[in-house]
């Protein structure tokens, strides 16, 4: 399978002409402090220039894909105390359905400190995700993690074996066993598009090539997409490998961005497009976020990704013809 640069096809099945993407998985009231001269020390209070208060953890992914223009509903829990509330209002404001959201005491509440291009977290709560069940409306698309799906399994085949399939969409999740067993990958047989990140595909397929991985991957799905960060990505689809580059910007805060890139490339693949211009839209979206403190609060709406696109050198490999079927 050799790099080309002739637009592939992603054989993904037909979607419905209208509908709602569903993001299921967790969610958390990030509060993201940008700006640290050094990592903290005990003891010490250290001033920092900016902060950001936003909904995250799967927010991202959803708040992503409202402002690219999809209609965009959110299966989680949210608290019914004042960090819930506040966190319920701003998911509104994005005009997010949360119709399918449960309730819970407490909210889940992350504090995120950006340094050096990364980033430490600390935070409370649970990962936990509500069952998704027959009374949900079968949606255009589903994006969850594997343990999610692997949990709701007989739904989601439900829904991608239905009359108007629902496309899935998947990310891994770390392993904090670190035994990265192939079994959890077995979720696979329900997804179309796979996104893990470099570390969590090379573990997994006990490799240390990140070209290999893409094409093991894409036997088991008909797209596999691995995100590499600031080396890009790489993604394969069965017939073809493609690798670009990331886009050279300021990098801030990187919270949220494989998030980002996950929205981007959800909406390209639903509105049709090749495997190259889909993967432009998804590494310029997530390009985007790292410039700004935050995640879902900086997910970039059509108007920022055509003036990021003018304001820095996009590498030659990009197409960005997606930006004519933005709004």
């Amino acid at each position: 399978m050799d790099l080309s640069s002739a637009p592939p096809t992603v054989s993904l099945p037909s979607h419905h002409s209208n509908g709602t993407v569903l993001v299921a998985g967790s969610v958390f009231l990030d509060v993201v402090m940008a700006g640290l001269s050094h990592a903290p020390r005990p003891g010490e209070e250290q001033w920092v220039s900016d902060c950001s208060m936003l909904p995250g953890g799967s927010a991202n992914q959803a708040v992503g894909l409202a402002r690219l223009g999809a209609s965009t509903a959110l299966h989680c829990y949210l608290g019914t105390d004042r960090a819930g509330r506040m966190v319920r209002e701003m998911l509104q404001d994005e005009g997010i359905d949360l119709g399918s959201s449960c309730a819970v005491d407490r909210q889940n509440v992350t504090v995120s400190l950006a340094l050096d291009g990364d980033r430490a977290m600390t935070t409370v709560g649970t990962d936990a995700v509500p069952p998704l069940g027959p009374r949900t409306a079968a949606p255009r698309g589903l994006v969850a993690d594997l343990p999610t799906i692997e949990a709701n399994l007989a739904q989601v085949r439900t829904w991608h074996e239905g009359e108007e399939p629902c496309t899935v969409f998947a990310d891994a999740s770390w392993d904090p066993s670190e035994q990265w067993d192939p079994s959890d990958l077995d979720p696979l047989e329900a997804v179309d598009v796979f996104t893990p990140n470099e570390g969590e595909a090379l573990r997994y397929l006990r490799t240390d090539s990140v070209k290999e991985a893409a094409e093991e991957l894409a036997t088991r799905v008909p797209l596999a997409v691995i995100t590499r960060g600031p080396h890009g990505v790489v993604a394969a689809d069965g017939e073809q490998l493609i690798a670009l580059p990331a886009l050279d910007v300021p990098v801030v805060d990187t919270t949220g961005a494989g998030d980002s890139f996950a929205a981007g490339l959800t909406w390209a693949v639903l509105a049709g497009l090749d495997l190259r211009t889909a993967l432009s839209a998804a590494q310029v979206t997530a390009a985007f976020t790292l410039g700004h403190a935050g995640g879902s609060l900086n997910a970039p709406r059509p108007a920022d990704l055509r003036h990021l696109v003018t304001s820095c050198p996009v590498p030659e490999e990009y197409d960005l013809t997606f930006l004519d079927l933005l709004g």
